[in-house]
């Protein structure tokens, strides 16, 4: 059981627009239940985490000129009541919109009074688990049996233009110890990423 006050994470990136509408504030959290073959991410289910307080990180993210919240994994949904605190803290402060990555369905998450309760703070849910054979290429998720949920109107009419886009975009953004992968993959940026890791021998926070 995870701290309700502390939020396990493998990286954030203060400013994208790789992962939904405006510039965005991207968490991805660490730890997953899932084991989805081909998945991208695995380092965020075995790879190294910092453990960050809920109201530390809702003051950055406050403070920050992005429009929203994007929070991938991992699975998000794991460390559902420590994220619930942080976005109504954030939400205290200011109008921010949260989009959210899972690998369970919508269904499922309204199985749990705990997931469903940080359901009603998001605006856009991206459900479903990674399939490699549904892997269509389509732009901004990973399968064909993945959903995007409206669950309020907030981005319904910017979204629907954003996540109709043919092409899939992302780029790699390399640190002294990392190779992070932002965004979902198209073939060619796919084969870069690993052209990097293997060159490189591996850095050991790849994802």
């Amino acid at each position: 059981m995870y701290e309700k006050s502390v939020l396990r994470i493998s990286h954030i990136e203060e400013s994208t627009d790789l992962l939904g509408p405006y510039n965005r504030f991207v968490i991805w959290t660490h730890g997953c239940c899932f084991d989805c073959e081909g998945c991208l991410a695995t380092n965020t289910k075995v790879g190294s985490y910092q453990e960050t307080n809920i109201f530390e990180l809702a003051d950055t993210i406050a403070r920050s000129t992005c429009e929203g919240i994007t929070v991938s994994g991992g699975e998000p949904f794991l460390q559902a009541t420590a994220l619930l605190k942080m976005i109504r803290t954030v939400k205290a402060r200011k109008d921010i919109g949260v989009i959210v990555y899972s690998g369970f369905t919508i269904e499922e998450i309204k199985f749990s009074k705990e997931k469903s309760d940080l359901l009603n703070e998001i605006d856009v849910l991206i459900d479903g688990k990674y399939i490699k054979e549904l892997d269509d290429g389509r732009a901004y998720v990973g399968s064909s049996n993945q959903v995007i949920h409206y669950l309020t109107s907030r981005y319904r009419i910017v979204g629907e233009e954003y996540y109709s886009q043919k092409k899939r975009r992302a780029e790699i953004k390399l640190t002294p110890s990392q190779a992070v992968l932002i965004g979902v993959p198209s073939k060619n940026v796919l084969k870069a990423w690993q052209d990097i890791k293997e060159k490189s021998g591996g850095m050991k926070n790849d994802f």
